[in-house]
């Protein structure tokens, strides 16, 4: 038997990872493995094998699963990826009904678990611990463009899992609207994670430097300083970020912070601490002022979605 042990699992377009979490060991998720779904024709297929892998194909589980797509019902559809979750599916195999929440509402959960020296400052006042009695938000960029809430509630924290990300998409400078007319001249439907994420990185070269293409999102950051457009283009990514996350702040009432997750926030620390973001996050006319008081903080861990995962366990 497994005891308090349960199952948890980071879902992504192109990858799922399992770990271990609860029992003696305690919540930390233990035995992580990596399985890509192109070696899987099903999630169920790599589960399996995971259970295998660790001797539990036997075992009653509890779990909770942090999904790269909308929430809804018992068939889940993955953004971007031939997978799709049966809840129903999974609950044959590990014999307990399982719990699902959007991945970026798992990277919220996570950061209740976390210490003030996971949080880089940005420009503004220094974050806060994430604790009840707060409102926070957290936008993850990676491969899309994640948006979770934490809000307080009856003194005790909970997510709000969102598709933000596809909010419509608001040119306000120069080479926000170039891009906005390169978008509308392909035929594309665009939103805020047409910019806000690694595809849109190479996009927004594109529109920028006139159909030139790279092949890589790393050739636009590596190219800061050295190319014009790769540096038009972070400029651009970043200050429009930072009118994004003012938009959420705004939304949710997140005086208390603002985080930002994800490898293209880590690689871009630097442009972060440009007064570009800052300014565009409290560019919000009437609330400028209550905006000035919001701290916002690059998160430094990679970990988060099996962190936020286990989270949620003690926090249904």
């Amino acid at each position: 038997m497994a005891g308090d042990v349960a199952l948890v699992a980071d879902i992504g377009r192109q990858s799922v990872r399992f770990g271990l979490t609860g029992g003696d060991a305690g919540m930390m998720p233990r035995d992580v493995r990596k399985f890509l779904t192109a070696e899987h024709p099903t999630f169920t297929s790599a589960l399996v094998a995971y259970l295998n892998g660790v001797g539990l194909q036997e075992a009653r589980l509890p779990s909770v699963l942090a999904v790269a797509g909308a929430v809804r019902g018992d068939l889940i559809n993955l953004t971007g990826s031939r997978w799709y979750i049966s809840l129903s599916g999974v609950e044959a195999v590990l014999r307990q009904r399982p719990r699902a929440l959007n991945e970026c509402a798992a990277n919220a959960l996570a950061l209740t678990q976390l210490p003030i020296a996971a949080f880089t400052p940005l420009q503004g006042p220094a974050p806060r611990l994430v604790e009840p009695g707060g409102n926070y938000v957290v936008i993850g960029t990676g491969t899309g463009l994640g948006v979770a809430a934490l809000v307080t509630s009856n003194g005790k924290l909970g997510a709000i899992q969102t598709e933000a990300g596809h909010m419509s998409f608001a040119a306000s400078t120069p080479d926000e609207r170039k891009f906005a007319d390169y978008c509308t001249s392909k035929g594309l439907h665009f939103d805020v994670e047409t910019l806000l994420s690694a595809p849109g990185l190479l996009l927004a070269y594109e529109a920028l430097s006139g159909g030139r293409k790279l092949d890589k999102p790393e050739d636009v950051t590596r190219g800061i300083g050295r190319d014009p457009i790769c540096t038009a283009v972070v400029r651009m990514f970043v200050e429009h970020l930072g009118s994004f996350a003012g938009d959420l702040a705004l939304a949710y009432g997140a005086w208390d912070s603002v985080f930002l997750t994800g490898a293209i926030a880590r690689a871009l620390q630097p442009q972060l601490m440009d007064p570009g973001f800052r300014r565009r996050l409290e560019g919000k006319a009437a609330f400028r002022r209550q905006l000035t008081e919001v701290p916002a903080a690059l998160v430094n861990r990679n970990d988060l979605e099996l962190l936020g995962a286990a989270a949620a366990l003690g926090n249904a």
